[in-house]
């Protein structure tokens, strides 16, 4: 493992979450300009798939945390009211995929993508300042997305499914700032440091099925990504 790699960003497994998201969106918008109907709904479900698990994940565990962390900056930004609204667009696409009428999906698909990107840019100025208070370390902020939010979340209906949709993007697209290595790296390293050993034997196997090879060899030649989950759970301390 490279001694000189940089820390950890645990909270990236929903920052990152966010870029592949945008490769979505964007791979969308080219299908209803090639008048692809087919590619567009296996994109849009797909996608709506992945929405579902982090939206849940945000509503049943990330708000609350930053609510905690940030003094109600989650509540007073409105952004549950933010995903009601985006439930609303993105039900006014799926109506008018099912009429299979062009120019009104590009319609109603374009309402919803404005204002769905513009919830991800909110989402993330009120998130971004308020990470660095859930913890000093990166182990203890670890810890607290372990606790917090993927252990509430793990079980959510299709967690492992989006797990890998979230890699596949991010390996063959990257980010918006980074190319398909680094962002790839970036989200899986955090969830390896995000997770306790049984988790990561569950898990990891999914960020190796969803990459490429190449990736995954270096995310495990430099970043130890073949070794184990970082979260010790209290009962197994106890054991030690």
């Amino acid at each position: 493992m490279n001694q000189n790699a940089p820390r950890p960003m645990p909270f990236a497994i929903m920052r990152n979450a966010h870029e592949a998201m945008r490769t979505s969106i964007r791979l969308q918008g080219e299908y209803l300009e090639k008048e692809d109907m087919k590619g567009f709904r296996g994109e849009w479900e797909r996608y709506r798939k992945a929405l579902a698990v982090h939206m849940a994940m945000e509503d049943k565990a990330m708000f609350d945390l930053l609510d905690d962390v940030g003094d109600g900056a989650i509540a007073q930004a409105g952004k549950r009211e933010e995903h009601a609204e985006d439930i609303r667009l993105t039900s006014a696409v799926d109506a008018e995929l099912e009429n299979e009428t062009l120019s009104s999906l590009s319609s109603a698909w374009s309402a919803w993508k404005t204002d769905h990107l513009h919830h991800l840019e909110h989402e993330e100025k009120i998130m971004m300042p308020l990470v660095p208070k859930t913890a000093e370390m990166p182990g203890g902020m670890a810890r607290v997305v372990h606790d917090r939010l993927l252990a509430p979340s793990e079980h959510l209906p299709n967690f492992d499914w989006y797990v890998g949709w979230v890699v596949s993007m991010l390996s063959e697209y990257g980010s918006t700032e980074h190319p398909p290595k680094v962002a790839t790296r970036v989200f899986a390293w955090a969830l390896q440091n995000d997770c306790t050993p049984d988790e990561w034997n569950r898990l990891g196997p999914v960020v190796k099925q969803n990459c490429t090879p190449e990736i995954w060899l270096e995310m495990t030649s430099e970043f130890g990504l073949d070794g184990e989950g970082k979260i010790v759970l209290e009962e197994d301390r106890n054991e030690e």
